[in-house]
This record gives structure tokens, C-alpha cells and sequence, in this order.
């Protein structure tokens, strides 16, 4: 491929062109016919697309970026100079059409497209696609495009031995074979936007079921046999029970034929709702030890991607605009299932804890954008996916259900669905329908909730014997009235005990409420219904340093440990203060994976916000503090499980602790030391200058395959000297790795106590990523952009000026530009953090 062609071939999709098109393309159906048998490194590819053009007044073209070897219009050739390298070109006037474009194309090593993986233990081949937003294109000719809805008819050619998985079931459940290979016939679909196409192939084990109607299928390659059977009972549960939780909850059933599951190895993200054909992350197939949380965050990615069946799938977004009608009710209807779905109970609380934290911090940075985000192209709508659109739009759908009711909101949700069922649909067709359920004033809240970007804040002033609850607006002014739940509590003993809880109205117009009654720790938001970040006073700040585990309410205590976390990063409490606010309180959580997540922010903070000059000290005095609540833990327990994981995260390389476990040797009688913990120890051991060749290899012998590679990648990156940085830098911009293996890579690359060690490849960075602008993959470019950004060195205001200088004079890609411009930022948080954390300790 020439420099020119590789430019065209990224060319984006105009939402203007797109609009174009639908109001010329209709009543479409493709068949796609593609051989797999071809050898590793490209397919062949065949559409047949049958359309009715309505004016012939716009330019048709479908989307391909293969090679071409033939086109036909109507039965006529059409001539090669017709496709550009990223476009078909076609010259039709109205009435109906068939178009034939038959050539080849590549596989893909970045997880997005038709992405090839060879499995490091036994050598067979598997095969999957992931084509949101763009990228069903790379695979066969079509109007890439969501609201251009088709049904499809799929053939694939693939080896004798392989198994075929679509979103429909096969014509033939025993496909002939003849020559070594299996041709798959799959019956028609139900109209899907070309993104929602999807197959896997390759030598697939698979375990059914059936729930009533529908038949249940998991799929996982042949290796990973052993824990697709110990985990299908589970999986299927929350899958029948989920089909059932919806059904009912939107009063239509479930809208696709069948409900295959395929957990696909080097998958890019957690989970894809193809209908039919749901692709899975393989790390929801547990190899080693997990908690009762990580089942219950398993089950949250099952029943968001479930959710979409109806909510994306059955009505679609008409353009990436609205990709949060999507993923934030996805999000949303995934926490809500939980109590019903899963034995886990309540998911808003543990969803306070792990997701919204994240929310508020996108807030922070320079790239805030609205929920609704415009999208002029396909290149933006990547940008896109994000905590904003996932976690604070299902905040804020929460609290809108809050608000009309969850009986109303249901209701609105229903009318959505059947008034534009199979079609596509907009967020003003979603905000009539809950207009006509409710008669609220829903445009008023899309206004200043979904179109408005920032957070705002919610804190208590004292005055006098009282208090005052005020909302301060972030950017872009305040929003609709708050209704605020407040509580106080006072400190009885040294325990905390509610006092009253007050419901406190705020308005743009009246930001501040009327006194309250005062206590010794007051939490806006105590049940953390509405989405603002919360900012507790300095005598509320230093109750709950104090005495937070004695709250008694989960809900509240998760509002105030966000609080907290958020005073750090914005440079208002001392990470040592925080960190030993974890020590102190955090054992008390009945939830280990709340304990895990709190202990790991408080290595963090230790770690990356605490001033540089006393982080060892500081890191072994609270490792010591951990490693006596491991003596305390019960045996064999989740708790005793995620503490052993956060010591030996916060451990100094010296300790004698680490190569134990490095070892396979359980310090604590019940502490399984399985190869997850030996990864997370020897990682521990490379980053702070050990030895550790041989502990690679001896726990890559223990974990074989590729997940076990891609550890020892990491650990090989984390190694504090410069060869060990060069090679990995090498690796990085050769062909020899995949994404995913690149990843692994990039997560050994940076740590805080290298920062000598890492200050010449500074220099390095912005002339690499200049140049992988112009000829790298956009995935690897971004993910470069972000994870090799030079955050830890001892020349920090030389990076912040370098970065500027970057951004000021390269044209940079959007997502490219993102990347880079959150990174700065971090880094500046990271310096003001420092320096409070420093203050601290002279005071």
C-alpha cells in the first residue's frame, strides 16, 4: 500500500455525508460472502447490496477500505478507478439497485475490524469482529452508517474443525464440508446498522442452554474449556434472569432469535451487544481467584450489554450524537438489574464507589464535554466513548428516574421503544415520549443536564450554631433545582451517629438553601442520588478522617469516601491524610471489592501524589499497617484476598515478602497464590529494580498462554534501566506484538519512582507520536499517546512547556490531541497535589 493510499484509507465519515445518504439509500438488505480459509494474513470478501435509491439528486457510495477486484452495478461493470481506497463510488439514479463488490482484505492485530489471534498454547487459530463505530467496512462493502439499518445474509467459507458464530442461527446446523473446509449459511437477520454485524470463527468450545424460546450458547477457545464449564451455570443464570428483568421492565420480549455469548481473546474492551452474537472480554472467564465483587462486576457487563438488546440494538441511535442514548442507559439499567438479576443486591452503592469517582474526575479535565456530545465525524465519535458518556450520563438518567418516578420513567421508556421499534430514533424522540408519560419538564433537564457540560458542587457552610447547604455551578452556570438529602450526624464516643436528615431545595436562582441544623459531620447528597461532587467543610472533613467506618448508612459512607478522594485531587486534603483514612477505616466495608478499590487509591495516592521526598517512608509505614490487618483477616476470605493484593502493590522491592509470593509460597494460612498474585509481585520486584528474569520465567512456566505473555511484557517494561526502557520502546513501534501485547507493554512502561530513569525518553516522545500521526494505526497512536506520555521525570515544567509546544504546532488528530491534552493535565494535578501533601507535612 502506498503513503497516499494508507492516508485515504483513514479517511472519516462526515455526520453531513451521512445525512446525504440516508435520505437517499433505502429498503436495503446485503449478503456478505467471505472466505476465512485464505491463510493468516487476508480474506476474501464479497457484498451483495440491494437498494432503492429515492432521487438520484446525491452521490451513493458504500464504505470499503480492501482491495477491490470487481465491481458490478445492476449487472454491469463498473470501473476500478470508482473505488478510492476508502470509497465505492456508484453512478445510480432512482429505483431499486444490486450492487456487487467482490476483493480482499487484511486481518487485524488491533482488535478492532475482523481481529486474527493464534493462541500461544496449542497454536489454533480464532477470530472475531468488533466494528463500533467504523470499522465494519475494513471487512466488507457496505454504508457504514447506523441509521442505513439492513437485513443480512451471511456466508462463511471457514477450515473443517472451526465453528461459525453470527447473529443468527445456521441454516444448516451441520454445515457440509468437502476439501478441508466448511461453508456456514446463516439465515437472515433482523434489520442492524452495519456496526452491529458480527461473527467469530475458529475452533470454539461451546456450552447450551435454553431459556423458554430462547436458546443460549457460550463460546470460548479450546484452552480456556476448563472455565467456561465452572463458569456457565452462573453466566446463564444472569442471563435468563436479566432476559426476564427486561422483558418485563420494557413490555416487549426479547427481540433476537437466539443469545450466544463469545469470549474472544484479545478482545479491545469489556463487552459488544452484538444481537445474537454478544462478544466478551476473556478476562470475565476467571483463570484465577475472585472475589464475590468481581462476579457482581461480571454480571454488570452481562446485563449492560444485554440492556442494549432493546436500548441500541431494537431502536438505534440515528447518528454517534447520541451514543449516550446508548451506553449511558445501558449503564443505567445495568446498576438497576442487580437487585433482581444477581444475589449481589443493591448496585447504586458499589457503583458510588468504582464508577462515578471516575465521572466527576472527566469533569476536571480540559476535554469536559456535554453527554450529548456534537459528532462532525466517525474520527470524533471515537472520542467519545468515555466516563462522561458511560458513568455521569447513568448518573444522571438515575436521577432523572428518581425524579419523574421509576414507574413513569419506565413508562416513557416503553412508549420510546414501540414507536420507533426497528428504526432509529433521536434524543428529542426520547425526550416526547417521557414529555407524554410525564407531562414534565424534560426539555429543561436534557438542557441542563445532557447538553450542558461540567459538574456542580454541593458543600455546607457553617454560621453560627447552623449551616448552610449551596451549590457552586461549574463552567457552564447551574442546573434545574436540586433536591439535596442531607444529614447530620453527631459524635457520640467517637462514633458517629445520624442526628436528622434535611431535604434541601437549590435552585440557579437561590444557590444557597436556609440554615440547616448544624452537626459534627454534615453530607450533602447523603444518598447520593443527584450527580454533583460533593465538598465536605473542614469540621465535617476532619469527623470523617476520624471516624467514617462508624457511619452506619453504605450509601452515605461511599458520598464521603468520594468526597475525599475528590479533596485529593483537587489538592484540598493531603494523600498521606487520605491514605491513612484507608488504614483507619476502610477493613470496616462489608464489600471486598470496595476495600480493594479504596486500598488501591490510597497507593496511589501514596505513591503518585504524596510529596517524592517521603513516598518510601510513607508507603512502608502503611504497608506495615495492611500487613497487620492480614494477620486479623479470617482465612480463605475476599478480605483477606484483596489486602493481600494492595500490600503487595504498596511493598517496597526489598521486601523479602514479594519474591515469596513471587514464588507461589501463601505468607497467610487460607491465601490461594494463584498466578495473578505471583504477576502482581513480580511486577512490584521489576519496578524497584530486583532482579527478575528468572521469577518471570519461572511464573510464565506456571501461566503459559497468552495472558501470562502478556504479564511477563509488562513486568520485562517495568525494569528501571535504560536498556531495559529502549527495548521496550522498540518493541512498541515494531510489528512483532499485537495492541493487546502492546498494551502490556505500555503498562510496564511509567512508574513514580523511576522518574531519572524515564526523564531522556521525554525528549523522545513528541516527535514518536508526530510521527505515528502519519503512519500507525489510530488505536495504537491514542493508546501511545496516552500511556508513554511523560508524566513521571525530573524535568516536569520542560514537559508541560514541550507539550504545549506540540499541540501548538502539530496537527494533531482529535482523539490524538485528547489524549495528550488530559495527560498535561494530570500532570498538573499531580504537581498541586504533591505540593499540598508537602505542606502537610511541615505543618
Amino acid at each position: 500500500m502506498t503513503v497516499e493510499h494508507r492516508t485515504a484509507a483513514k479517511r472519516a465519515l462526515t455526520r453531513d455525508e451521512a445525512a446525504v445518504r440516508a435520505a437517499e439509500v433505502g429498503e436495503l438488505h446485503y449478503t456478505f460472502t467471505l472466505d476465512l480459509a485464505r491463510g493468516d494474513r487476508e480474506f476474501a470478501t464479497s457484498t451483495v447490496a440491494r437498494f432503492h435509491v429515492r432521487t438520484g439528486a446525491a452521490p451513493v457510495f458504500l464504505d470499503f477500505t480492501g482491495e477491490v477486484d470487481a465491481v458490478e452495478c445492476d449487472g454491469s461493470p463498473v470501473p476500478g478507478s470508482a473505488h478510492d481506497g476508502t470509497r465505492v463510488r456508484l453512478d445510480v439514479g432512482p429505483g431499486a439497485h444490486t450492487v456487487r463488490v467482490t476483493g480482499r482484505a487484511q486481518y487485524s492485530r488491533t482488535g478492532e475490524g475482523l481481529h486474527r489471534f493464534r493462541d500461544p498454547l496449542d497454536g489454533r487459530v480464532y477470530l472475531h469482529t468488533k466494528f463500533e463505530p467504523f470499522a465494519a467496512h475494513t471487512v466488507f462493502a457496505c454504508f457504514d452508517q447506523p441509521d442505513l439499518k439492513a437485513t443480512v445474509e451471511l456466508t462463511v467459507t471457514a477450515e473443517d474443525g472451526w465453528v461459525v458464530i453470527a447473529n443468527a442461527e445456521p441454516a444448516d446446523p451441520d454445515p457440509p464440508a468437502a476439501g478441508g473446509r466448511r461453508v456456514w449459511r446463516f439465515r437472515p437477520t433482523p434489520p442492524l446498522p452495519p456496526y452491529l454485524v458480527a461473527f467469530a470463527a475458529g475452533p470454539f468450545r461451546r456450552i447450551g442452554s435454553r431459556h423458554g424460546p430462547v436458546p443460549m450458547g457460550l463460546y470460548a477457545r479450546d484452552s480456556l474449556a476448563a472455565e467456561l464449564t465452572a463458569d456457565a451455570p452462573e453466566i446463564f443464570d444472569v442471563v435468563a434472569k436479566g432476559l426476564d428483568f427486561f422483558a418485563s421492565l420494557f413490555g416487549v420480549p426479547y427481540p433476537f432469535g437466539k443469545y450466544d455469548q463469545v469470549f474472544a481473546p484479545e478482545y479491545a474492551f469489556g463487552g459488544m451487544e452484538h444481537p445474537g452474537c454478544v462478544t466478551l472480554n476473556e478476562r470475565f472467564l476467571f483463570r484465577h481467584r475472585v472475589t464475590a465483587d468481581t462476579r457482581r462486576r461480571r454480571a454488570e457487563v452481562l446485563l449492560h450489554e444485554m440492556a442494549h438488546m432493546w436500548f441500541g440494538d431494537y431502536v438505534t441511535m440515528r447518528w454517534w450524537d447520541d451514543l449516550w442514548l446508548n451506553e449511558s442507559f445501558a449503564e443505567a439499567m445495568s446498576v438497576a438489574a442487580q437487585a433482581e438479576v444477581t444475589p449481589y443486591g443493591d448496585g447504586w452503592t458499589p457503583y458510588a464507589h468504582h464508577a462515578l469517582p471516575a465521572a466527576r474526575h472527566a469533569e476536571r479535565l480540559p476535554t469536559s464535554h456535554p453527554i450529548r456530545a456534537v459528532t462532525g465525524d466517525t474520527d470524533a465519535a471515537r472520542v467519545n466513548f468515555g466516563p462522561i458518556v458511560y458513568k455521569r450520563g447513568a448518573a444522571v438518567l438515575h436521577d432523572l428516574a428518581e425524579h419523574l418516578g421509576w414507574v413513569t420513567f419506565t413508562a416513557g421508556v416503553r412508549a420510546y421503544l414501540r414507536a420507533h421499534a426497528w428504526g432509529n430514533a433521536t434524543l428529542d424522540d426520547f425526550v416526547a415520549a417521557l414529555r407524554r408519560v410525564s407531562g414534565a419538564d424534560v426539555d429543561r433537564w436534557v438542557a441542563e443536564w445532557v447538553l450542558r457540560r461540567g459538574i456542580n458542587t454541593v458543600e455546607v457552610s457553617r454560621t453560627g450554631n447552623g449551616a448552610r447547604v449551596t451549590q457552586t455551578a461549574d463552567r457552564d452556570g447551574g442546573r434545574r433545582h436540586l433536591t439535596v438529602r442531607c444529614a447530620g450526624f453527631d459524635d457520640r464516643d467517637g462514633a458517629l451517629v445520624l442526628r436528622d436528615q434535611v431535604t434541601v431545595p437549590l435552585t440557579p436562582d437561590r444557590p444557597a438553601a436556609s440554615e440547616i441544623p448544624a452537626a459534627d459531620l454534615l453530607v450533602p447528597n447523603a444518598d447520593a442520588v443527584c450527580h454533583v461532587a460533593v465538598r465536605l467543610d473542614p469540621e465535617s472533613r476532619r469527623a470523617a478522617l476520624r471516624a467514617l467506618s462508624t457511619v452506619e448508612d453504605a450509601r452515605t459512607r461511599a458520598v464521603v469516601w468520594g468526597a475525599l478522594w475528590d479533596d485529593v485531587l483537587d489538592a484540598r486534603l493531603a494523600a498521606r491524610d487520605y491514605a491513612t483514612a484507608v488504614l483507619t477505616h476502610a477493613q470496616a466495608e462489608p464489600d471486598a471489592g470496595v476495600v480493594e478499590a479504596l486500598g488501591q487509591r490510597a497507593v496511589q495516592a501514596l505513591r503518585e501524589y504524596a510529596d517524592p521526598a517521603d513516598r518510601d517512608e510513607l508507603l512502608a509505614a502503611w504497608a506495615d499497617g495492611v500487613r497487620d490487618r492480614l494477620a486479623r483477616a479470617a482465612p480463605g476470605s475476599d478480605q483477606q484476598f484483596v489486602l493481600a493484593r494492595v500490600l503487595v502493590d504498596a511493598l517496597p522491592g526489598h521486601d523479602d515478602l514479594l519474591t515469596m509470593i513471587a514464588r507461589g509460597r501463601p505468607p497467610w494460612p487460607g491465601l490461594r497464590v494463584d498466578p495473578g498474585l505471583r504477576w502482581r509481585a513480580v511486577l512490584r520486584l521489576a519496578v524497584t529494580g530486583r532482579l527478575v528474569d528468572e521469577l518471570v520465567d519461572e511464573t510464565l512456566d506456571a501461566d503459559p498462554g497468552d495472558s501470562g505473555r502478556r504479564n511477563a511484557l509488562t513486568a520485562r517494561a517495568a525494569r528501571p534501566t535504560v536498556p531495559a526502557k529502549e527495548d521496550a520502546w522498540a518493541e512498541l513501534l515494531g510489528d512483532g506484538l499485537s495492541l493487546a501485547e502492546k498494551k502490556a507493554v505500555m503498562a510496564g512502561w511509567r512508574h513514580p519512582e523511576q522518574a531519572t530513569v524515564l526523564t531522556p525518553f521525554a525528549s523522545w516522545y513528541p516527535r514518536t507520536l508526530v510521527n505515528l500521526c502519519r503512519t500507525a494505526r489510530p488505536e495504537f497512536t491514542v493508546a501511545f499517546a496516552r500511556a508513554l506520555y511523560p508524566r513521571f521525570t525530573t524535568a516536569e515544567q520542560r514537559v508541560l512547556a514541550e507539550t504545549d509546544e506540540l499541540v501548538r504546532e502539530a496537527a494533531l488528530p482529535g482523539a490524538v490531541c485528547k489524549a495528550v491534552a488530559e495527560e498535561r493535565a494530570e500532570l498538573v494535578l499531580l504537581r498541586a497535589a504533591r505540593a499540598c501533601d508537602g505542606t502537610s507535612a511541615l505543618s
